[in-house]
């Protein structure tokens, strides 16, 4: 069983050479010179806090998805959760019922939203790739039938606070990232159920043997980021205070882009927390810096999906060298 933890104690499985957070944060330094060259506004105080509440919702379902990369599993169903979520979360508020009422709701049908995913993925034994593929169709279909073509719009700003708010002058958003972080990071490093998650993307076979429940942790793995993603949604209508027609369509492609360019093996058994919010800063900061100087909006994706490329070609060619199995 790969250890759970270094000393920082947000990496799971083995160190490489070169820890990919040494690497991000260089990537990190080299994007925002390039882009304060480009741009006058791009380190201003003011643009650098709108990327920060705009990383928010993304940072959140990182921790997710890192846990279950960690598992060997993947979630490309994660922006449909977080639409259904918010759906909910907005005819909530329409139908005046209040906070304290309004983010439990949003919450908890993520959260059964992603066990359901964890079911799918545990007891019909479908690859995790195909049924939150599947998933994700159909959390898509009910946010066309919900809402058609229109936006939820109009929302309270009761909640703005999460993004816009400051406690002795940091941003709100701050604490709920190292709230979320750090309790993923006790999850990781302090608690059994870590140790099972890593185990199983180390290697289910031997999982089993050893007497790991493989489809209860599987299940809670899912449920657990499917609640990030309902979190997510709060946050989403918190800072936009409506419900668009194509809410989620990208962030599942950035949160597995940005949990892999932070260190995370696709394969399973290894992933950094720390690694997956830097590759959340590295994205935002990428695309803001595009918008910044002019890009079309469109090059985005691409550039996220050819780093993502990018790196998975590196850690092929990684494996082949130092001869591990793939």
């Amino acid at each position: 069983m790969a250890p759970v933890g270094a000393p920082d104690g947000f990496l799971a499985g083995p160190r490489r050479a070169v820890p990919r957070e040494v690497i991000l944060m260089v990537a990190i330094i080299a994007v925002g010179t390039l882009f304060a060259t480009q741009s006058e506004f791009f380190l201003t105080e003011r643009n650098l806090v709108t990327v920060l509440r705009n990383s928010v919702d993304l940072a959140v379902i990182c921790a997710g998805m890192t846990l279950i990369i960690i598992m060997g599993g993947i979630d490309v169903s994660v922006g449909g959760i977080l639409a259904v979520s918010a759906i909910f979360i907005g005819h909530s508020y329409k139908a005046g019922l209040p906070d304290e009422v309004v983010v439990p709701i949003g919450i908890g049908v993520a959260t059964m939203l992603g066990a359901l995913n964890g079911v799918i993925v545990a007891k019909a034994r479908v690859p995790p790739i195909i049924a939150t593929l599947g998933t994700m169709y159909v959390f898509i279909a009910v946010l066309f039938l919900v809402i058609g073509g229109t936006w939820i719009h109009g929302l309270p700003d009761t909640l703005s606070f999460l993004i816009r708010g400051e406690f002795v002058g940091i941003p709100a958003g701050v604490f709920i990232i190292g709230c979320v972080y750090g309790c993923c990071w006790v999850l990781l490093r302090w608690q059994a159920w870590g140790r099972h998650l890593c185990a199983i993307g180390c290697d289910e076979g031997s999982a089993r043997l050893v007497g790991i429940n493989i489809d209860r942790v599987k299940i809670q793995a899912y449920a657990l980021t499917g609640a990030l993603a309902g979190i997510a949604a709060v946050l989403y209508v918190a800072r936009l205070r409506n419900v668009e027609v194509n809410i989620g369509t990208n962030i599942a492609l950035e949160a597995i882009a940005a949990t892999v360019l932070g260190g995370a093996d696709i394969r399973g058994g290894t992933g950094s927390l720390i690694g997956a919010l830097m590759g959340v800063i590295f994205i935002k900061l990428v695309q803001n810096g595009l918008v910044l100087i002019g890009v079309s909006s469109l090059w985005e994706t691409v550039v996220i999906g050819g780093l993502l490329i990018i790196v998975l070609t590196l850690d092929a060619l990684e494996t082949r060298r130092s001869g591990r199995p793939t």
